[in-house]
Order: structure tokens, then C-alpha cells, then sequence
């Protein structure tokens, strides 16, 4: 590049217009850089006077990092293989020609900077350098608090209860080890646990049991027991409250019990208290929340800030139990804190004493994953290994498990396979759109119920059991086009009047916040008439009940006829059809086809090209952060 040109964020009189700085404006062009990466360096070169190359490009490839969901970027790796666009002859030429012939030299001349302070002796500057791992400074001290909160629950004491209880609530004699009593027990015996397992291995089940012991316990103590129930989402809050209820009242427990268990979650922005007026939650540690116990579900999706948040805000007293599916996708926001807290979970085994402790507290074998090796976060960790909702001959439990193994000819031996609860429709190379009629069949019952004009319950419920699911956003099979082609197609048939105004039986997704109404991002509203014939956008609430909205009240939303598979996290339908785009994305991962395939309760349909069915099952999300190494001693 001519370093005759300016860069247009670059002012003029800078001596920073080589060929090198303009590198980084050659990738921004390509789309390997984005607004707020040429932001962020903007800043470092004008306001803060930094001028080396070595350290602008560190700057933004660690901003583009976090945008694709990295807490840090690991310069020895980033060296090696640059992110997805840069080749890496491209990258340390640029470096080298600046001076730079090493990560050793790449690192000494981010040390030299005034914008660079060391993790060993932390000051207020813009990065972070910890090792190899360059991290914007405030994203560090969001990966330390969650580090330190983590570290001081290892160390606490160990919570006793009475282990007869445990005995009340599984009374049955197992031949097999018991995992959801194992889960029950480890957590009560804690400050801090995590619980994770697939569909239908009984975690909310697991929960309320855990929930059932610790309200007994205080009674006999004669306290009172505090306890709130949250989730990422408006959807997965009204889900696990819905969840909650129903293992109440298939449980055996006492009317005092089930009364001091909650049944009502709330959404984590409303526990913690939002105000888009304000820079920070309502409760942190100068106002902490007033519980004793906090279980929150689904928290696969809660990515790190969230959870740094979250740990600011609780009482020292408090327990904290995470429950999740840890094979989900990540949090679409920085982190993947799930998957880095339960990384070796699957190993299933712990400290010798731990396992005695756990023998002493439920008669269970679990001296057999004793290991004097494990390393201390293994105690807070439990799987649930067991569905109960998928039998040997359910396609979609295979499906799942072979995709979540990672093994390509596994996933299409069952796909091949003559399942009854699952299809794949295999496009030909030449198909240039999804077959829009077949994938809206699933909606007739619920036109059906706005054709009717049946209550919005009924509606709401017909609409829950089919969704179309998608990758990508953008294309012919992404979302975007997709929801367009479905609207316009339910147009043709005469089930809505424009589609591009307001009528009955229009679905949305919220795509932000709004405080001032009560609603968050991802909360589905369904348009129907009110007893006055208006039209009125109906939200359901965690409580199961409706409230109506005016459309003119609502700002940012789209259709949701097909959602894209990160959505619908936190939610099941009783049949989802997963629809595939027709060429590579980075997006498409073993997690990601795992996720929409563990959606359906009922039946599956596969939409996508065998080939790019196989590049999935062998592609996995790598997220890079310094939990990983602290909690495990291991790198991606």
C-alpha cells in the first residue's frame, strides 16, 4: 500500500503513515477488522501517542478478538495463525519490518509501552499482558474477579447437613450409581457448585431435590432459607420456572417445603436490577442482594462480564449453583465460562477425600473416581450422565451424542438411519433457497389457532411447538431472508392482510432490552386482538401470565417464524427443523448443530449438505481466556 495515502482515523500530522500502520487499514477494508477495532486504535495512536506498529496491531487484533468472543488473545498462537483472513507470512512480515522477529520481541516491545501493564503488577492501563495472553483491561479484571471468587470458595469450609435427608429424597436402591444424588450431595456440601448434563437427564429435578434439603435443613434450625431462581433470558426464566413447578408437584415433599421453594425465576438483568439510566447493575458489592441461595440455569449462555457481575453482587454468605448443558454453544457475548469451569468434568473423578466425603454423605461407589491428581475446581463439578427422556431407540438422543463427540461418520450413520424422530433433507448443489413450503407446514396448527381466534394461551402454546432454526443471520438461508420468505408465503395463502404491517398472529423476537416495559432481549411477543378487536402485542411473563402491548411501544425486534440456533437457547420445542447454509461458515460447529438438535423434544429435521453436516462435527467453538490454565492447567 502507497504510504503516500492517509488512513481517514489517522491525523495527518502523525508520523504513522508506513506501509505497516496502513496494514491494518488494508484489513479492515476486508473485513477482517471492524468499526470498533479501527475505534480502538484510533485512540491508542491520537490520544494516547503510541506510535509503534508492534503494538497498534496488538491492540487490534486483541479488539477483534474480543469481538469474536476471545476474553484475550494469546500472541504465540495469533503468530503462528493469525485470525481467519491474515495469513500468517502477512502478519510477521508487517511485524518484522517494524523490528519485531519473535512473540519473545513481540511481547518485550508491548512491556515498553505505556499502554501495556504486566499482570504481576497491575496498574490502570489500556492492556494487559499476562504471559502470552493480551487482554483490554477491563475484561482481565472481569476474568480475575470470577478467578478470585472461584479460588476463595475451594478454600472455604465445607457446609454439613443432615445426610438422612438425602436418604428421603432418593429412596430408591440403584444398581447403578446414582449421579443426580451424587449432584445433590456435592452441592449441599458447598459454598459454590456447578451441575451440568444434557436434555433429559433430569437437572431440574435434581435441583429442586437440592433445593428440598437445604429448605429442610434451615427448618430444622428454625431459619428462614432465601432463595432465587434466574436465567439469562425472559424465555429460559419462564422455562426453568415452569420446570420448577412441575417437580414440586411430582415430588414427594411436605406443603412447608414446597412453600419455601420459588417456583418464579427472574431474568439475570432483573435480579441484578437494570437501569439503562445508569453504568452499572442496581446490586454489586457495596449493595449486594439480599438471598442465601442463587441457582441460576442455563449458563451456558451467560458470558463473563455477566458472571463477574453476578459474583459482585452476592453476599459473602450465599451459595451459588450453576446449572447448565456444557456442550452448548457459548455465550454469544466474550467467555465461555461454562466450558471453561467444567472442562474436565467428563473425567468424572475427585480428590480421594472428596470422593470419601461424598461415600459417607449418599452410600454411593464414588470412591472408584478417586484420584489424587484431580485438581481442586473437580470437587464443584457434577454430571448428570443419565436421559430420561431419550430411550436406545431415540434417533434424536443418538444424533446428539454422536455430534457431540465430534465424530463426522458417527452423525451420518444416524442420519442414514431410519429413525422416527429424525430427517434429513439433503439440498442439491444447485438449490438456491430453502424449500419455504415444506418448513412452513409445521406452522399450520398454529395458524390454525389465530384462524380461530383462540386466547392467546392457546395461541402461545401452538406457536412453542414447532421452530425453524437457523445458523447464519445473513443469505438465503439465514434468518433475515428466511422470516421474509415465510411472511411472504403465509401472504399468498391469505393468512395476513400486508406483511408489512401489524396482524394477527405476527411473532417477534425483542433484539434489546427495554427496562421501561419489562422486557429483554430474546422475550417472544405474538400480535392478536384484545377483547376491543385492537391489535396487541402479548409477552409471556415468568409467572406463565400474558400482558398486551400496544405495537407502537415496541422498538427493536424482527419475526421470528425462524430464529437462529443462539436464540433459541434456553428454550425447547416439541419439533425444531435446523436449517443449514449452503456453503462454510466459521459459525458452523459441532456446539452449534448440538444445540439445535437438543431444541427438540419430540422430532428433528436436519436441513444442510452432507459435506458441511461432516465440517461441523468436526468443528469446535475455541474460545481463549486464562480460566482454562488457572482452574485446569491447560491451554486450548
Amino acid at each position: 500500500m502507497d504510504s503516500s495515502k492517509q488512513l481517514d482515523w489517522l491525523n495527518a500530522d502523525m508520523d504513522l503513515l508506513s506501509d505497516e500502520v496502513h496494514c491494518l487499514a488494508d484489513w479492515r477494508n476486508r473485513g477482517m477488522l471492524k468499526a470498533i477495532d479501527v475505534q480502538w486504535i484510533e485512540q491508542l495512536a491520537t490520544h494516547a501517542g503510541e506510535s509503534h506498529v508492534a503494538v497498534l496491531m496488538a491492540g487490534a487484533l486483541s479488539s477483534a478478538a474480543l469481538g469474536a468472543g476471545h476474553i484475550c488473545m494469546d500472541l504465540a498462537d495469533v503468530w503462528l495463525q493469525p485470525p481467519e483472513g491474515i495469513r500468517a507470512n502477512e502478519l510477521q512480515q508487517v511485524l518484522m519490518t517494524s523490528g519485531v522477529h519473535s512473540v519473545e520481541q513481540w511481547c518485550q516491545q508491548l512491556w515498553q509501552s505505556d499502554l501495556v501493564c504486566q499482570a504481576e503488577a497491575i496498574t490502570e492501563k489500556p492492556m494487559v499482558l499476562a504471559g502470552t495472553r493480551l487482554y483490554l483491561y477491563r475484561y482481565f479484571q472481569y476474568e480475575q474477579s470470577v478467578l478470585s471468587y472461584i479460588n476463595r470458595q475451594l478454600s472455604a469450609p465445607t457446609r454439613p447437613f443432615d445426610h438422612a435427608l438425602i436418604g428421603s429424597l432418593f429412596p430408591a436402591d440403584s444398581h447403578e450409581l446414582d449421579w443426580q444424588k451424587v449432584a445433590v450431595a456435592n452441592a449441599a456440601s458447598l459454598p459454590f457448585s456447578v451441575i451440568s448434563g444434557g436434555p433429559g437427564t433430569g437437572k431440574t429435578t435434581t435441583v429442586t431435590k437440592l433445593l428440598a434439603l437445604l429448605v429442610a435443613e434451615s427448618q430444622q434450625q428454625g431459619q428462614r432459607l432465601r432463595i432465587e431462581l434466574a436465567a439469562p433470558t425472559g424465555k429460559a426464566a419462564a422455562r426453568l420456572t415452569e420446570s420448577i413447578a412441575g417437580a414440586k408437584a411430582s415430588l414427594p415433599l411436605s406443603d412447608d417445603i414446597k412453600h419455601a421453594i420459588p417456583e418464579q425465576a427472574s431474568t439475570l438483568h432483573r435480579l441484578l436490577g437494570s437501569d439503562f439510566g445508569r453504568s452499572r447493575f442496581k446490586h454489586h458489592s457495596d449493595n449486594p442482594l439480599h438471598l442465601d441461595v442463587l441457582l441460576v440455569d442455563e449458563v451456558s449462555m451467560v458470558d463473563l462480564p455477566m458472571m463477574a457481575k453476578l459474583i459482585d453482587a452476592l453476599p459473602s454468605h450465599a451459595r451459588l449453583i450453576l446449572l447448565g448443558d456444557k456442550d452448548q454453544l457459548a455465550s454469544v457475548e466474550a467467555g465461555s465460562v461454562l466450558g471453561d469451569l467444567s472442562y474436565g468434568i467428563e473425567q468424572a473423578y475427585f480428590q480421594p477425600n472428596w470422593a470419601d466425603h461424598l461415600f459417607a454423605c449418599t452410600g454411593e461407589e464414588v470412591m472408584r473416581f478417586a484420584n489424587s491428581t484431580a485438581p481442586p475446581i473437580s470437587r464443584v463439578l457434577t454430571l448428570l450422565r443419565k436421559s430420561y427422556r431419550f430411550d436406545a431407540n431415540s434417533g434424536i438422543g443418538h444424533l446428539a451424542k454422536a455430534m457431540n463427540t465430534g465424530e463426522a461418520n458417527h452423525v451420518m450413520a444416524c442420519l442414514d438411519q431410519d429413525y422416527q424422530d429424525v430427517q434429513w433433507h439433503e439440498p442439491d448443489d444447485h438449490q438456491t433457497k430453502p424449500d419455504i413450503a415444506r418448513l412452513a407446514k409445521g406452522y399450520d396448527d398454529y395458524w390454525q389457532a389465530v384462524g380461530e381466534g383462540a386466547d392467546i394461551k392457546a395461541v402461545y402454546h401452538r406457536f412453542s411447538q414447532y421452530q425453524i432454526l437457523t445458523a447464519v443471520r445473513q443469505g438465503e438461508f439465514g434468518v433475515e431472508r428466511l422470516n421474509a420468505h415465510f411472511e411472504q408465503y403465509f401472504y399468498q395463502r391469505g393468512l395476513l392482510r400486508d406483511p408489512h404491517l401489524w396482524y394477527p398472529g405476527k411473532a417477534i423476537i425483542l433484539t434489546r432490552n427495554d427496562a421501561a416495559l419489562g422486557l429483554f432481549n430474546g422475550d417472544i411477543g405474538i400480535c392478536l386482538a384484545d377483547e376491543e378487536q385492537r391489535l396487541r402485542v402479548w409477552f409471556m411473563q415468568p409467572d406463565g401470565e400474558f400482558v398486551g402491548l400496544l405495537p407502537s411501544r415496541l422498538n427493536e425486534y424482527e419475526v421470528v417464524f425462524a430464529m437462529t440456533v443462539h436464540k433459541s437457547q434456553g428454550s425447547e420445542f416439541s419439533e425444531v427443523a435446523l436449517v443449514l447454509p449452503m456453503t462454510p461458515s466459521p459459525v458452523l460447529t459441532k456446539e452449534l448443530v448440538y444445540t439445535g438438535i437438543t431444541r427438540a423434544k419430540q422430532r428433528f429435521t436436519l436441513w444442510g449438505r452432507r459435506s458441511l453436516i461432516r465440517l461441523a462435527a468436526e468443528s469446535r467453538i475455541k474460545r481463549y481466556s486464562g480460566l482454562l490454565e488457572a482452574l485446569w492447567g491447560k491451554q486450548l
